[in-house]
């Protein structure tokens, strides 16, 4: 058995220095996690705040009565179109899914879509059939993948026929 070795003024002070410097880091460390919880208190700020402009961003035509679903057979349609065909002049539209026929009818008030509200609804117009309203989706989540609509329809499931008047 060997004796320990006696410490000597050196190991000291190289164990100062390595005490110094663990508290420098520790104190940078202390810094740092200081900044991130000042950040995450921002950050938990902020999803309120986004959350209320994704709100005020997403738009649903129904709910907010600028479309009316009026489920009809042509008839219904011709009588509609012919009686306002100067102020409404929808279009009538079929959707199918996995082969039968779900909903016949039109959108009264299409044609009285502003600009904003026209791209919305061509842009989510699939939704509007498939689930009724538009399906707000991130897109850009990693693990993000495609809608049951989105499927429904690209696999040709799901299909909505349309046509005008005259």
């Amino acid at each position: 058995m060997t004796e320990p070795k006696e410490r000597t003024v050196q190991d000291v002070f190289d164990d100062e220095r390595k005490n110094d410097n663990r508290i420098e880091e520790l104190e940078e460390e202390i810094k740092y996690v200081k900044q991130l919880k000042e950040e995450l208190k921002e950050c938990k700020k902020k999803v309120k705040i986004l959350k209320t402009e994704r709100k005020g961003l997403q738009i649903d035509l129904l709910k907010e009565k600028k479309l009316e679903w009026i489920e009809s057979d042509l008839n219904g349609w011709r009588e509609y179109v012919e009686k306002n065909w100067m102020c409404d002049p929808v279009k009538y539209y079929i959707y199918r899914y996995d082969g039968g026929i779900r909903q016949e009818g039109f959108y009264k008030g299409e044609c009285k879509l502003d600009v904003k509200d026209e791209e919305h609804f061509r842009e989510y117009f699939d939704d509007y059939f498939y689930y009724g309203c538009p399906n707000y989706k991130d897109e850009n989540h990693p693990n993000a993948d495609g809608s049951e609509c989105y499927l429904a329809f690209g696999g040709g499931t799901a299909a909505v026929t349309s046509f005008e008047w005259g």
